[in-house]
């Protein structure tokens, strides 16, 4: 999956340097390793989907948020670099040991309920990897076993259901984005209406807009 993953970005960043410049001047050079190695430093494995995309772009930068070049995912996810990847999950990690000290120490039967999964928000293995204007979280999941580098949707506050599945792997990910950049077909995400992508403004200055 990883080999078809070389040329899958490879393509999409050959249609976004000739259709939308804009959005190809946005993606970043490629993470140094070390940056990857920290994201997760030696926690877990990371997936090797996620070293292959950051070893190619550490992210994008939207210098005009949401809406403006650099945001090639539907939905306006800005991908995050690494530095950005690891600060999710030491994230996680902080925000489950609040929520054991205010709960478990009610019911120390709660860290099994949710199979690691606390608050309905945080998994030690989880590495949030891009952020839509709403809050929410593309993240990718490194916890073990079919689940293995699923890309989920959450971590809204107050949610009171865990994150959906949206793809089966970054591969897929990046496969339906080419799909829908190269061909101007939509993508549906199970949480939200379909979306197609268009050419906001011409020439150098044209970025994707999915509507």
């Amino acid at each position: 999956m990883t080999d078809d993953l070389h040329v899958v970005l490879a393509r999409i960043d050959a249609w976004l340097e000739a259709n939308a410049p804009a959005d190809h001047a946005a993606l970043n050079p490629p993470a140094a390793q070390d940056d990857i190695d920290a994201i997760a430093d030696r926690r877990f494995p990371l997936h090797p989907d996620l070293v292959t995309w950051l070893g190619r772009h550490d992210g994008v930068t939207a210098t005009k948020g949401h809406g403006g070049p650099g945001v090639i995912l539907s939905a306006g996810f800005i991908l995050s670099g690494a530095e950005g990847m690891r600060a999710g999950q030491r994230t996680m990690e902080e925000a489950i040991a609040e929520w054991v000290d205010e709960n478990e120490s009610e019911d120390p039967a709660l860290r099994d309920v949710y199979d690691g999964v606390y608050g309905y928000l945080f998994h030690v293995r989880w590495v949030p990897i891009a952020t839509d204007i709403t809050g929410g979280k593309l993240i990718l999941d490194h916890r073990d076993g079919e689940r293995f580098g699923n890309v989920l949707y959450g971590l809204h506050a107050g949610d009171t259901e865990g994150p959906v599945k949206v793809w089966d792997s970054l591969s897929h990910m990046f496969r339906d984005l080419l799909v829908a950049l190269s061909a101007g077909t939509q993508i549906r995400l199970p949480y939200a209406d379909p979306v197609t992508p268009h050419l906001a403004v011409t020439g150098s200055d044209a970025f994707v807009r999915w509507e």
